[in-house]
């Protein structure tokens, strides 16, 4: 069964051929003439009113319908197959193509129709990949009332009425729009665009744009927005012109309580587009698409419909675009990932469709389908007429073929016999056996070594001749054909094609490291592009070749709790001797004596993990649990955790601030007295040494003290440390009445019990329902309602560093979820810290940082802050000035490479995800040794959308899971981005080197907390992504779960205190805090360097930036 795609490559075949000069005028054509305007004669067929709007509808069904025709009569005159089909039918005797071949139906080729609509749909998806997700989402409505219209109608005659007009004017102002987009540039450099014409059963037509700016036009700041998009009304006074366009077209409704039966009322009684707008008195970024732009209640009020509006009713324009159009022109500004999905979705939908019943046990027909919904008004009908394209793209898509050796497409009449077909040395010519002929001998194609999608770009396809040339024009791009799961080799060929570069022959593809495979699904297994039960065991083959067993061992517990191996058993057989080497060469137990203790020790690992190893039936007896299991893991990890010599002299070292506060503590701790405790400072005035020392001296004394913080890498800094969501069980994606999954009989509730003293740092970025939750935790497994359960509770924080994170949040929102309005925060007893132990060599540098902090640095006219001079980088363009914060945060990689401490002591820290990536990449482009990438396994939660969307889901890039496409080099930073096992230091946030790397392993090196310089193992495993409103698709991702760190945002690097801190502001801060924490992580003001990429390219403010500080959280912190 091929794809939808798979007959694409023969029909385009088949037009080719019937691409002859015509010796007669088509049908079309001569309605074309029949339709024109002439001045010297008056066109009657024209003016006749809502008859010619009858006319020519009639005459579009007619054309369309002989089409259509032609594809249901002449299904049995041109036959398809694979060649390996006929040469089958050959060896069996078959020597007529009529007996050969299968039925289709509505072809790809059908301008309109759903495959061809759905392939457009893919061509878009495809630029996406290859350009990123559009910037600007323009919408343009015909306007009847046009000059260029009504100069050409009568007396006696409509716009409706006139829709060969109206079409043709239309048209001429869509190629004036796209000639401002894409040649005079009015939004800046374009690298990627499209549209579509779209024509509603209301009538008039309107078209969609999609457009995609380079990376120095790209619109990343509510400043940028401001510069195109306006959703107020302007001064009537100054711009009297605009204000007038303005009124006659983007004013929405009204609608709601002003007007309930308006059209864009839904059925629950609400706007359907969610007008009125709320004011807004700045531009922000808005919850899941598009921005919320500047509408401040000025007061204005304009009539409208009978109604008096405000700016809130204003539609988002362009001024320039407006006044120049005359017409309905919405613009919006793609500021989400989620809208990419639903714009392409909508603006490639197809055609209006009405209801049609479906009968059951009939045979299917796609060409009576079609025609029983179809809708056609009449300015589609003159649009269709004259040959005006439906959609354009830019750069344009070129499909590639994609079959299996000997199963390409032919073409041929069923009057010909196999034999001539097969005779025709062409017919084995397709676009992929020619590109693996061309890297085979091509020197330009053997030099480049290019990927099948990568290949148009350099060369063009000639149907002719069947062959490639190198191409002289670059605006375009591949695509490889769809094709789904369930066509099994055909699938896994094209799996390979996407990743492997410069393949000679499909004997190459199955080719891996030199050893040929069977089938290309073997291949794809080997290479690491295909996830089964054979990845667990090349898994572990490839980690026994390290000879650490130990460390084998808690490889294997992480595959068995991760991976849900079809048949674990099969691994432990395999694998027992390897992980049994360091018992058997230590000692001279039997053999079964040493199974058991292999079997215990990754049941003991199991147990920290929340599992048991007979879950797995790894061998018939039942494992008993040892006594560490027995005691729990947690527990006998908590009992010996190991205080350094270091660690218990720190109380001796303590400041006066710093001792009052260790001295209370300790007191109530040793008295058995209840305390609930906050320990406030400033970012550097010791709070993590002030906690170090309380866990030494209650350790010391044998008793257990349990060290968490909100943040990994927070609390990887402290001994024993745990996020809180891992120590108290605490779901990632919290609501308001989520509780902590701890039952009161488990052993982590026996730990808490005896703990005497809970710490728990950067609570401050806790949201107030986590610690709430933690009371009634600690109330619940103690019996008492007091605060804390009676615990010794003590927080710590700073009010000046950023807040818990609200998801599409505003101001209110994080200032209501944060610790300091919960009923706990009057209840707890502060204790502050203010020395500045951090940066007390640089004392003006602690004053600038608590200026920053407490939002007293004085701004500017624009107000910002002025950033001294000694720590800017200037800016000059964005390749020079990167080059230069890199420069001065990593000044030798060459030098750092074999000394992972120097480099993971040392970050660039930035607002967003987006421009960590980028660093990120460009910085291991840098970076010296070998590198390898590691391609992800995207799989859709629905099986049958897989071959829709797997193109889409390797674009995207959601910040909790690994990137498709992870390369990295030997002694690289990366970050752990899940909590795989924290009892061993595996912690999400865990900062790590890379030592080595084989195909479905890696081996790192923990480079913080108390396992730093332990060795451990990453596997990859499968990854969901979070219920998050911003994935437009919910998908799996099995990949290492890792990403580079380089750079890392300004949040994550909170708690952390480093030798050198590079700042990126490609953008200002947004939230509470960032800047203060950004600088507060160096320990002088030698130490942090600051690149400010000004907000609007016209514009050089490289040494100002926004400080975004709560004054209501300052306040409630500090009164």
């Amino acid at each position: 069964m091929c794809s939808i795609d798979g007959f694409l490559d023969m029909e385009a075949q088949t037009m080719e051929k019937g691409k002859r000069k015509r010796e007669t005028v088509s049908c079309r054509q001569y309605y074309c003439y029949k339709f024109q305007i002439r001045e010297d004669e008056k066109n009657e067929v024209l003016h006749c009113g809502r008859l010619f709007q009858q006319f020519i509808v009639d005459v579009f069904i007619k054309l369309e319908t002989q089409r259509l025709d032609f594809y249901f009569f002449n299904q049995d005159l041109f036959r398809i197959d694979v060649l390996q089909g006929l040469i089958d039918f050959l060896r069996l005797g078959e020597t007529e193509a009529s007996k050969i071949g299968k039925k289709t139906f509505l072809p790809v080729t059908f301008i309109g129709g759903p495959r061809d609509m759905r392939r457009r749909y893919m061509d878009a998806i495809a630029l996406v990949q290859r350009f990123g997700k559009p910037d600007i989402f323009l919408t343009m409505t015909c306007n009847p009332s046009w000059p260029e219209i009504k100069q050409h109608l009568l007396s006696t005659d409509e716009t409706q009425n006139r829709p060969d007009l109206v079409s043709r004017v239309f048209r001429a102002k869509v190629e004036e729009l796209k000639a401002d987009i894409l040649k005079r540039k009015i939004f800046g450099k374009v690298v990627a665009f499209m549209y579509t014409i779209e024509f509603q059963k209301r009538g008039l037509p309107h078209a969609h744009f999609l457009i995609v700016l380079s990376d120095e036009c790209k619109l990343l700041t509510p400043e940028s927005y401001d510069k195109f998009v306006c959703a107020e009304l302007p001064d009537r006074n100054t711009h009297e012109h605009l204000y007038s366009r303005v009124l006659q077209h983007m004013m929405h409704g009204p609608c709601g309580d002003l007007n309930p039966t308006n059209s864009c009322m839904g059925k629950r009684g609400f706007c359907k587009f969610d007008y009125p707008k709320d004011f807004a008195e700045q531009t922000s970024k808005g919850k899941n698409s598009y921005p919320i732009y500047r509408r401040r209640n000025t007061g204005e009020l304009v009539h409208i419909r009978e109604q008096y509006l405000d700016n809130s009713w204003v539609v988002p324009y362009n001024p320039y675009l407006l006044r120049k159009f005359d017409c309905h022109m919405n613009i919006e500004v793609c500021s989400d990932i989620k809208v990419v999905k639903y714009i392409y979705k909508y603006i490639c939908k197809g055609h209006d469709k009405v209801v049609f019943s479906i009968h059951n046990n009939e045979e299917i027909d796609e060409i009576k389908e079609y025609q029983s919904a179809r809708w056609v008004t009449p300015p589609e009908a003159a649009w269709r007429l004259f040959g005006f394209p439906i959609s354009e793209m830019t750069p344009s898509v070129y499909h590639l073929q994609l079959h299996l050796e000997g199963q390409q497409f032919v073409s041929f009449k069923s009057t010909e016999t196999v034999n001539r077909i097969l005779k025709n040395p062409m017919i084995r010519k397709t676009m992929l056996t020619e590109f693996f002929a061309m890297n085979a001998t091509d020197e330009h194609a053997i030099a480049m070594q290019l990927l099948y999608k990568e290949f148009p770009e350099h060369f063009v396809w000639s149907p002719g001749y069947r062959t490639w040339t190198r191409r002289q024009k670059c605006n375009v791009i591949g695509r490889v054909v769809t094709c789904h799961p369930t066509e099994g080799e055909r699938y896994y060929l094209r799996l390979l094609l996407m990743n492997v570069r410069g393949p000679k022959s499909y004997e190459d593809l199955r080719t891996v490291n030199e050893v040929p495979c069977s089938t290309f699904r073997e291949s794809a297994e080997k290479r690491g592009l295909l996830y089964s039960n054979n990845s667990l065991i090349e898994c572990l083959s490839e980690a026994v070749s390290y000879q650490m067993p130990y460390s084998l061992r808690r490889l294997f517990a992480t595959l068995l709790v991760y991976c849900n191996p079809a048949n674990p058993k099969i691994l432990w057989e395999m694998f027992e001797d390897s992980m049994s080497e360091d018992f058997k060469h230590f000692s001279n137990f039997e053999e079964k004596v040493v199974r058991h203790k292999v079997l215990s020790h990754i049941n003991d690992i199991l147990h920290s993990m929340g599992h048991d190893i007979n879950e797995y039936k790894l061998i018939p007896e039942k494992i008993k649990a040892s006594e560490t299991a027995k005691d729990a893991k947690d527990v006998h990890f908590e009992r010996n955790i190991i205080v350094s010599e270091q660690d218990l002299l720190l109380p001796k070292k303590l400041n006066v601030q710093q001792l009052h506060a260790y001295n209370i503590i300790i007191d109530r701790v040793f008295s058995g007295k209840q305390g609930a405790f906050f320990i406030d400072g400033p970012g550097g005035t010791g709070k993590t040494f002030l906690y170090r020392a309380l866990l030494a001296t209650i350790r010391s004394q044998r008793f257990i003290a349990l060290a968490t913080a909100t943040s990994g890498v927070a609390a990887s800094i402290l001994p024993g440390g745990r996020t809180a969501h891992s120590r108290f069980k605490m779901p990632i994606d919290i609501d308001d009445n989520f509780r902590c999954n701890i039952s009161k009989q488990s052993s982590l509730a026996h730990l808490i019990r005896d703990a005497k003293l809970i710490v728990w740092d950067e609570a401050s970025m806790a949201k107030k329902n986590m610690i709430e939750a933690f009371d009634a935790l600690l109330k619940d497994i103690m019996d008492i309602d007091s605060m804390f359960g009676g615990k010794v509770v003590v927080f710590g924080g700073d009010f000046r560093q950023t807040l818990p994170i609200v998801r599409n949040g505003k101001k209110e929102d994080f200032i209501r979820e944060s610790l300091l309005y919960s009923e706990i925060w009057n209840k707890l007893e502060k204790l502050y810290l203010s020395e500045n132990m951090r940066a007390r060599t640089d004392p003006s540098f602690c004053e600038y940082l608590l200026r920053i902090g407490n939002g007293t640095e004085r701004t500017n006219c624009e107000d910002k802050i002025e950033i001294p001079d000694s720590f800017v980088i200037p800016f000059t363009t964005e390749v020079e000035s990167l080059d230069a914060l890199f420069s001065v945060t990593y000044p030798d990689l060459h030098a750092f490479s074999p000394d992972s401490s120097m480099i993971t002591s040392r970050v660039i820290l930035t607002t967003k995800n987006d421009f960590v990536n980028e660093i990120n990449n460009m910085l291991i482009n840098k970076f010296p040794e070998r590198s390898k990438t590691f391609v992800a396994i995207d799989e859709t939660i629905e099986p049958n959308d897989q071959s829709q969307f797997e193109d889409f889901l390797h674009s995207l890039d959601p910040p909790g899971l690994p990137p498709y496409k992870l390369t990295l080099k030997q002694n690289c930073p990366v970050i752990l981005l899940r909590n795989l096992n924290p009892c061993e230091g595996l912690c999400n946030g865990t900062r790590l080197t890379c030592c080595d790397f084989r195909t479905h392993v890696i081996s790192a090196k923990i480079e913080s907390g108390d396992f730093k310089n332990t060795h451990v193992f990453i596997p990859r495993i499968p990854l969901l992504t979070s219920q998050d409103e911003k994935i437009p698709l919910q998908f799996k991702r099995t990949q290492f779960p890792l990403r580079l760190c380089f750079a890392m945002t300004i949040n994550k690097a909170q708690g952390q205190t480093l030798d050198f801190v590079g700042i990126y502001l490609r953008e200002p801060v947004f939230s509470h805090g960032q800047l203060y924490v950004a600088l507060s992580r160096a320990k002088s003001s030698s130490c942090v360097k600051i690149l400010i990429r000004p907000c609007t390219t016209d514009t050089n403010d490289d040494h100002s930036t926004y400080n975004v500080v709560y004054d209501e959280i300052i306040q409630k912190a500090f009164s």
